[in-house]
């Protein structure tokens, strides 16, 4: 189990964009892929608060995570069960999340129960990262939801004022419009709709 704050500011890419930040930042990367299953309870009490739960599905490291909203729009403190290959199989198969861990207590402790929560989607995302400095991993995914495909850029820094600043100074030197982007879970959500 881990707990950490995670402070990310994210911007909807176009392919062109896409593709000129891979051959510019990963021009040898290969991207890795990871599927989230998104859950939320019938009356959606998760959104209503904000917080995403999914289940992360990944060569060699698999995990339930529940993000938590901070004062700071662009940081949430995440919850952090690490889960075996055999669990998250099986989670998945059965479209529940893990029940012993560290954010099903969380969980429990603001009046979610745990056995009302469903998978709502999922999706799958070809990701490369990249430190462009101690203070900042670069991100670019293409994630697929269903028949939808879409590109983000995603700048995680661990001081937010200074990496507002440069997150927007990267936009203006590559030369990306600005686009904000919302959650994966409510881009999923949109899609679906």
């Amino acid at each position: 189990m881990s707990k950490e704050l995670e402070i990310e500011f994210k911007n909807m890419l176009t392919k062109i964009e896409f593709e000129q930040l891979i051959t510019k930042y990963f021009p040898t990367t290969p991207a890795f892929s990871q599927t989230n299953c998104y859950f939320d309870t019938p009356n959606t009490q998760l959104k209503k608060l904000s917080m995403g739960l999914r289940l992360r599905k990944r060569s060699g490291k698999h995990e339930c995570t529940l993000k938590v909203p901070t004062e700071n729009t662009h940081a949430y403190q995440e919850i952090t069960d690490n889960l075996t290959e055999e669990q998250i199989t099986h989670l998945i198969k059965e479209k529940r999340i893990y029940a012993q861990g560290e954010v099903a207590r969380y969980l429990e402790s603001i009046n979610i129960p745990i056995n009302e929560l469903n998978m709502i989607g999922s999706l799958t995302t070809n990701r490369r990262e990249k430190k462009l400095n101690n203070n900042t991993l670069l991100v670019v995914d293409e994630s697929y939801f269903d028949k939808m495909i879409d590109f983000e850029l995603e700048m995680e820094v661990t001081n937010s004022s200074q990496g507002e600043q440069f997150f927007n100074d990267f936009l203006i030197k590559e030369e990306i419009k600005r686009r904000p982007a919302s959650k994966k879970i409510a881009r999923m959500i949109e899609y679906q709709s």
